[in-house]
Order: C-alpha cells, then structure tokens, then sequence
C-alpha cells in the first residue's frame, strides 16, 4: 500500500492543475501550493506611466500678458537641440500644458474661439467664454491630439481622420513663458498670440479620448501575434485602460512589473488609433496610426487593419493586418 502512496498524491495534484483556469498565468506559492495571479489591470501598471505633467504658473492677468506681448521682439524656444535629430523629437508637452487665451483675433484652427488647452495625456482642445466669462470647452468639441517637439514644432492632429482641426506649427516664446506665438504653416507668415491662464484642475483629463466602438472595447489585457515583416518583432502582450493608456511587454510576462513599451490609444466605431507610442519599433513616439478595427461576436478577437501609418513601414507591432485576442 505505501507505494500506491506516490500515485494517489500524483493523482490528486493532477485533479487539482486541472481545476485551476488556465486563464490566468499562475504563481507558484512554494513546493505544493500554486495560486492564480490577480488580473492584469491599470491598477497595477498605471505606476509605470510617465508622471503627469503639470502646467507652468501663469504670474500675470491676460490683458498685461497680451499687451507686453504685441511689443515684444525676444520670441524664443527654450530648447538647446542642435542638431541632434533624437533631442529635436524629444517629448515637450511641459512647456505648454495648460490652458492659454488668445490675445486679439485670429488662432491656431479657422474656429471662432477664446483660448486653447493643451491636457497633460496629449489631447488638446478649443475653449469657449461661458456665460460669466470663464473659459469652458467649445461646444461642439473642436478637440484632439497634439505633439510638441523639442524642436519647437507642434503639431495639432484632429481627433479622427475626417474630424475638423488640426494644423502644424512652430512655437516660440516671449520671456517669462507666459505668452506664446504659434507660426503656422512652414513659412510662418501667419502667427497667433496666446497668454498662459488659469489651468483647469483636471487637467484636460475631461477631455477623454473615446475608447468603444459602440460595442466592444479594448479595456483589458491582449495577445498580439509576432510581426514576421520587417522590422522584426516577436509576440507581445499589450493592457488597455480607460483613459486612453497602454502599456506592452514579452508575450504572458507580468505586465505590473515590467512593462517597456507603452503609449496611448483611441477606439472609435470601426476604427482603432495608435496616438502614441514609445519602444514599439523604429520611429518616434509621436508617429501615429490608424486601423479599421473588426471585433468578433464575442469581442475576444479584434483585427486591426493597417490604414494609415506616419511610421511608413518602420512599426514593429501592428504592422500590417493583425489580430489580437484577449487574455482579460
């Protein structure tokens, strides 16, 4: 009888790997006790963003601001990037962050407007005077995403691809960084003058990017299969939040703890954007892209179809047609 011990032990622990879901990658407590690992969420892996970026204080009323500005002849960028080509793409949102008002007719986007914010998650939007003359968001929205560069480029993407707005620009500004002069357009004939001003205490976080489809979401944890074309990438894992945030790593490695690549995203009906993206192939974080996106009945399974691109060939996930499925 002793030696049928080892069996039935050996039995029993295959009972027991059995009735644990395989959903869920296990840790092992010790020799004989073996615990699923809690789901991977934004909970954990938030810590693993970039920290938010708060606006500069503003240390003048906006008329003054305005009224220095329109003589000021000393318009700078405060960015010593030579000609180094990865410090000119370096992200440079700290510099403008906030909420500005513009200072006389005329602004960055051919829309009637009282100012501009730019959110601390990238995302930038038209403001309006409310009825006692504080700024609030244009109604309707005029809204989307915006890159600052060290190099003093700014670029205004609109939200979608057939969303009103959307410019490029070149920013400079007058000592003391409470006002700013946008360029617009290569030769920078046309310029529009903005003095810095209250910022809002969400800090554009109420301005969300829209993350369902109408049906389906990407809130949750999914597998991408690896990218056989150039360049090269092997399988990875990617978590979603609902702020618009993602974070990725090695296929079924713990994304709490270690995720390298990450960037943010927006999800639409029919269409899946990638509007920043950090560690993901060979271009800048602020090369974004579009995808038709096909969930399946059960919204396990979404194909990603390339669309658009600003990488142009060099993204090493999501590159071409891709299919993730989910994990959680």
């Amino acid at each position: 009888m002793r030696q049928t011990f080892p069996l039935v032990t050996a039995a029993l622990a295959l009972v027991a790997c059995e009735a644990v879901s395989t959903e869920r990658p296990l840790t092992v407590m010790g020799p004989n006790v073996i615990e699923p690992r809690p789901p991977i969420t934004s909970a954990c892996w938030s810590q693993l963003l970039p920290p938010e970026v708060h606006p500069i204080p503003s240390d003048g009323a906006v008329a003054e601001v305005c009224r220095q500005a329109a003589t000021t002849t000393e318009w700078r960028y405060p960015s010593a990037f030579a000609v180094d080509n990865w410090v000119r793409n370096v992200d440079h949102r700290d510099k403008i962050v906030g909420r500005w008002a513009t200072c006389g007719a005329g602004g960055v986007i051919p829309v009637q407007h009282a100012g501009i914010e730019f959110g601390s998650n990238g995302r930038w939007q038209l403001l309006q005077n409310d009825a006692a003359g504080a700024l609030a968001p244009l109604s309707p929205p005029v809204r989307g995403y915006y890159y600052a560069l060290g190099s003093g480029q700014l670029d205004l993407n609109p939200e979608g691809p057939l969303d009103q707005g959307g410019n490029i620009l070149h920013t400079t500004f007058a000592p003391g960084m409470n006002a700013v002069r946008f360029e617009i357009g290569i030769s920078g004939s046309e310029s529009a003058i903005y003095a810095r001003t209250t910022p809002s205490p969400s800090n554009g976080r109420d301005n969300a990017p829209s993350i369902t489809d109408g049906r389906c979401e990407m809130i949750g944890t999914w597998d991408i299969p690896a990218n056989n074309r150039q360049p090269f990438a092997p399988p990875a894992s990617i978590s979603f939040d609902a702020s618009g945030n993602f974070v990725a790593g090695d296929l079924g490695s713990n994304l709490c703890e270690n995720a390298p690549m990450y960037g943010t995203y927006r999800l639409s009906p029919g269409l899946f954007q990638l509007t920043s993206n950090f560690n993901m192939g060979l271009c800048d974080w602020w090369y974004s892209a579009g995808y038709p996106a096909t969930f399946d009945a059960t919204c396990a399974h979404v194909t990603l179809m390339q669309y658009w691109d600003n990488c142009t060939g060099g993204r090493g996930y999501l590159n071409g047609t891709t299919t993730l499925t989910r994990r959680e």
